[in-house]
């Protein structure tokens, strides 16, 4: 429907008096199943149907005239406006679409879907017309996956089944998902594009479409301004060599405006092949229809008057009901029907049907020019002008007869398959091209896990199935789906599923397509055999061949290694190569040998005391041993017999080497942790930096480690802890911080310094003192930050080292643990300083405020009394003026010394409040009232209470919270009585309490400072307080660790709401 003034269709709501345009108006939305409204230019409610009532839980009479910020939060009606705002009023075929949450009356928060229409009145903006659709009903109905992966591998199922290719680009437009039709569309790997740039991945894709300029240019229009949809059809050509067809694209792409991706384009494109050549098969159908119609025999063709006189014959019709044209034409078409059919009216109830519906279908006996009866299928169709007028009906039958006689054959045919079925003792399922089940037996059933009747509803997919390796089979590569894909049988397929009691079964799966005579693939026929038992039985065995296997192979890899057999004599009898090639002897020299003469230098170890034992216990023995002229490990196995004894050696270098770099990392993060929870524990930075220079120098097996101070103003570092160095260095030491110097080069690095041999160093010079020392390597990084660093962590040895990746970042996790001890420590510091300082302040501030308040009180009391005896002994010789003067001195001393006690009270509300405790605040409120019994009398007015809660708080202080509150109520009602309500509601752990009055409120520029000492929020004529009320109600609350605030608008209601801390349970 347009929203245009000039729409066509506004003559339908126009007929007639505007009362009843809008009651047809409103049954019309209110019959539509989602939300309708519409705003005017200030984004007011001007009209709601009944269903967004529904879905909001507010009236009619609440929304129309309230501002849209009641359901929608301002940040949703500003991506909203500014996005409609940019497009034109349309006629609803374009129209934006967002999702967002709406509030309920009730605070609950709906997720939805809207579609906005721009309204526009003689070319100027004239509000929004919209449509609110609640979602959640919908993403209730939604099966929750049980993790991320299966999500995102159930929505790339369906994008595939479905033949859509999907592009997913981020903010930067990198594709961050390229689903496998991409592959297929375009002959590109998705593998290779995932990462990439969209924008430079374009150059090879727009290679593979027709018009690739016209791709590209439209495409990168897209990147260049990512804020619109676009939608457009290419061709995308044949390439025989990598296989691609050619094929007709749709591609559908817009912004992504929130989520991951947000900020970024998903692109679409759909497969158009066939719509397009459809397209060019209509135009021809349509030429060759009325050829066709004429040259048909299979189908009786004709054409009736709207009485049901025959008025055309076609050869078809000639041929089943044995009519010639001549004898037919004219004659009603109830001749056809047996006499039952005719005295039951069927033909003209056949017609009257039709000319209600348009067309109507029947099956049933017809009667031949001959006598004979037929079985007849029967269509007749309305044929209407363009006005819609009757013209005449369209009438096709076709003689069923031998198709009737068929389907009951196979209706015999199908009780006998179902009884095989039922009898079968495998389970067999017929599927559907859709994944559907068109039936199942009993024994399939059973094997699945589910009821006969389930079964029904079964479909791919419903169950989770793996292939023998233990690997999640997707529901394309399970043995229908491959039967339909290729429309080839798959036969012994061995899948495991996961029936719904949870039990694991083996199937033996064969399926087998069933291919019609236009050689479509019609159905799927599944047999499954439960092989659970053989697959036990064939695991059992496959463990035992394994067991078997394993221990050739372990003997063959003995082989492998070094090898070689002796006598009771020592003398080697047997050697292979690889020992021969560890000694550097050829295996002919060495067999005669002793062998304590092949490795002399073993004589007197481990490995021949490890030999003689074995050889004397007849036990075999293994042990690890190190070949220092190799320096290389072996793992030694000796096997004693009765003749000597054979001997593996097998190399582990490198597994010690692993173990030992592991061994190693498994240390260092263990310092680090203990560091971490030390510098967490201690507020002592000595004690931490002295002890991570000995854990370091511990793990690492240094000689020296250093913790240096930066002294900027001297340009120098100082050695403040360490470990190794000479007494005399840590602590008194320094070093300079210029770029010569290791110490200088690591303050301007931006990364740890390593240095693997001092002679060697080009970058800079070793310092005197690191030579004295016979330092030969060293690690050095900054403590801190980069550009304000607090000093270095440094490492040396005397030997030289070559450093290990994991062996710097080691170093450097340390110096970040100091550095955070380091700047915690200052923070802590600083913190306690500056606490000092305020609590110093406050203090004196009370002081103060005391001191003075007390020390004015006495020189008001004499003003007070010097002005009242002038009064009783003047009074009557003083004028109007006079007295006018007098009464003025006497309230401005009453008035002062009002504010004293204020002050007084003020600043004793912190040093002589009483304890907290559990008190009923309805009890402080009624204290409240009793106080200010006379003022409620006087001003007329109602104050009323609701059940209030007990809090923790003191007695007094509260009540005159309570009686601040009311006095000011009572105080500015206004010309009206006062009305004053008090309330309470939970808010988390604490309670929420107002006092809302309905008086002349309170301009906005002076609520920020409402609170303030001796602030008034009224002028003099209409204030007559002190100013200091309200400051102490929010001091007293601050004392209790609340808050207190104001909520008020001129000439309406004002409400005082602060919170206190509930009583916990049993406490009350």
């Amino acid at each position: 429907m347009s929203n245009r003034p000039e729409s066509p269709g506004s003559g339908f709501w126009k007929e007639g008096d505007d009362a009843a345009a809008r009651r047809r108006f409103q049954a019309f939305v209110n019959t539509i199943d989602d939300g309708l409204y519409q705003l005017d230019p200030d984004r007011q409610f001007v009209a709601v149907n009944d269903v967004l009532c529904e879905t909001t839980g507010y009236t009619r009479e609440e929304l129309v005239g309230s501002h849209v910020s009641l359901l929608v939060n301002e940040a949703d009606i500003d991506r909203i406006e500014r996005e409609v705002r940019t497009q034109p009023a349309t006629d609803g075929t374009d129209v934006p679409t967002f999702s967002l949450t709406v509030e309920r009356s009730d605070g609950d928060r709906v997720p939805c879907e809207l579609r906005v229409n721009v309204l526009e009145e003689a070319g100027e903006f004239d509000g929004t017309i919209g449509v609110v659709r609640d979602v959640s009903d919908h993403a209730r109905r939604q099966e929750p996956t049980s993790s991320a992966r299966e999500t995102y591998e159930a929505i790339t199922s369906v994008l595939n089944e479905a033949n859509i290719g999907v592009f997913v680009l981020d903010d930067e437009l990198t594709v961050a998902f390229a689903d496998e039709t991409i592959e297929e569309y375009f002959g590109i790997d998705r593998d290779a594009l995932i990462g990439r740039d969209k924008r430079r991945a374009l150059d090879g894709i727009k290679t593979r479409i027709a018009d690739s300029e016209t791709f590209e240019e439209t495409v990168q229009a897209t990147y260049d301004d990512n804020s619109y949809i676009e939608r457009f059809e290419c061709r995308v050509t044949a390439d025989e060599a990598s296989g691609r067809a050619q094929r007709w694209l749709e591609h559908w792409s817009k912004p992504i405006e929130s989520g991951r991706y947000a900020g970024g384009r998903v692109e679409f494109y759909y497969d158009i092949t066939d719509r397009k050549r459809s397209k060019g098969a209509l135009e021809q159908s349509e030429a060759e229809f009325a050829s066709l119609v004429d040259a048909v025999e299979e189908y009786a063709i004709f054409r009736l008057d709207t009485n049901g006189h025959v008025v055309s014959w076609n050869e078809g019709a000639k041929k089943i009901k044995g009519y010639d044209r001549e004898e037919i034409l004219g004659e009603h078409f109830s001749t056809f029907y047996t006499d039952a059919d005719r005295a039951g009216t069927v033909p003209e109830e056949n017609l009257r049907k039709a000319a209600e519906a348009d067309y109507v279908e029947d099956e049933g006996w017809r009667v031949r020019n001959d006598g004979t009866w037929f079985w007849a299928n029967v269509t007749i169709t309305a044929i209407r002008d363009d006005d819609g007028t009757l013209q005449g009906y369209a009438k096709v039958t076709r003689d069923m007869t031998d198709r009737r006689e068929r389907e009951q054959r196979l209706q015999e045919e199908r009780d006998l398959v179902t009884q095989i079925l039922e009898t079968s003792p495998i389970g067999i399922t017929v599927v559907n091209p859709d994944g559907s089940t068109e039936r199942a037996n009993q024994r399939m059933a059973e094997i699945l896990g589910f009821s006969k009747e389930a079964m029904g509803s079964y479909t791919a997919g419903q169950l989770d199935m793996y292939d023998s390796n233990g690997e999640f089979l997707p529901t394309e590569e399970r043995p229908a789906s491959r039967a339909l894909e290729t429309g080839e049988p798959v036969t012994n397929a061995e899948i495991r599923i996961n029936a719904p009691n949870g039990q694991s079964r083996w199937l033996s799966i064969n399926a087998a397509p069933v291919i019609g005579d236009d050689e479509d693939i019609r159905h799927v026929v599944v047999a499954a055999a439960d092989i659970t038992q053989l697959k036990i039985q064939a695991e059992r065995l496959e463990r035992q061949r394994d067991d078997l296997r394993t221990e050739l192979d372990e003997m063959f890899e003995r082989i492998d290694d070094a090898f070689y057999a002796v006598d009771t004599d020592w003398q080697l009898t047997y050697v292979n190569d690889a020992l021969a090639d560890l000694v550097g002897t050829p295996r002919k020299e060495l067999v005669g040998m002793n062998l304590w003469e092949v490795f002399p230098e073993l004589a007197d170890t481990e490995f021949a005391e490890f030999d003689r034992e074995a050889m004397e216990t007849g036990e075999t023995i293994e042990y690890e041993l190190y070949y220092e002229p190799k320096d290389a490990w072996f793992q030694v196995a000796v096997y004693p017999s009765e003749t000597g004894q054979s001997v593996y050696l097998k190399d582990i270098t490198e597994r010690k080497e692993a173990r030992t770099r592991l061994q190693r990392r498994a240390r260092q993060q263990e310092t680090v942790a203990q560091l971490g929870q030390l510098a967490l524990k201690t507020d002592d930075l000595d004690e931490l930096m002295a002890a991570a220079s000995r854990r370091i120098a511990d793990v690492l097996d240094i000689e020296y480690c250093t913790v240096l101070d930066l002294d900027q103003q001297a340009d120098e570092l100082s050695f403040r802890q360490g470990v190794g160095w000479r007494d005399g260095t840590i602590g008194e030491a320094t070093v300079a911080a210029t770029d010569d110097s290791q110490a200088g080069y690591t303050l301007i690095s931006e990364e740890p310094v390593v240095v693997d041999d001092f002679d060697t160093e080009t970058r800079f010079s070793g310092s005197e003192l690191l030579a004295s020392h016979d330092v030969r390597s060293a690690i050095s990084t900054i403590i801190g930050p980069d550009d304000e660093p607090w000093g270095i962590l440094g490492l040396h040895d005397v030997d030289n080292r070559e450093f290990t990746e994991e062996d710097v970042n080691f170093v450097q996790s340390v110096a970040n643990i100091l550095a955070e001890a380091i700047e915690r420590t200052e923070y802590q510091t600083e913190l306690e300083a500056t606490i000092e300082r305020l609590e110093e302040s406050n203090e004196r501030l009370e002081q103060f405020a005391y001191a003075a308040s007390h020390d004015l009180q006495e020189p008001l009391r004499m003003v007070s009394s010097y002005l009242q005896l002038i009064d009783q002994r003047y009074g009557d010789e003083l004028d109007e003026d006079g007295q006018e003067f007098l009464e003025f001195a006497v309230d401005g001393a009453d008035r002062m010394r009002n504010m004293v006690q204020g002050l007084l009270t003020y600043s004793r509300v912190d040093t002589q409040g009483d304890p907290l405790e559990p008190i009923d605040a309805e009890e402080a409120v009624e204290d409240a009232i009793a106080d200010l019994e006379v003022k409620i009398a006087e001003t007329d007015a109602e104050i009323t209470v609701e059940s209030l809660p007990s809090v923790q708080a003191d007695p007094d202080q509260l009540r005159q919270v309570f009686q601040n509150l009311i006095a000011n109520a009572l105080s500015y009602s206004g010309d009206e009585p006062p009305r004053v309500h008090v309330s309470a509601e939970r808010a988390g752990p604490k309670w929420l309490i107002s006092v809302t009055d309905k008086g002349i409120g309170i301009a906005p520029e002076d609520q920020e400072r409402i609170f303030d000492v001796f602030n008034q929020g009224h002028s003099r004529e209409e204030d007559t307080g002190t100013g200091i009320g309200l400051a102490i109600c929010q001091r007293i609350v601050e004392r209790h660790d609340g808050d207190i605030w104001v909520e008020s608008e001129p000439g309406s209601e004002t409400t005082f709401s602060f919170t206190l801390s509930g009583v916990p349970a049993g406490e009350s």
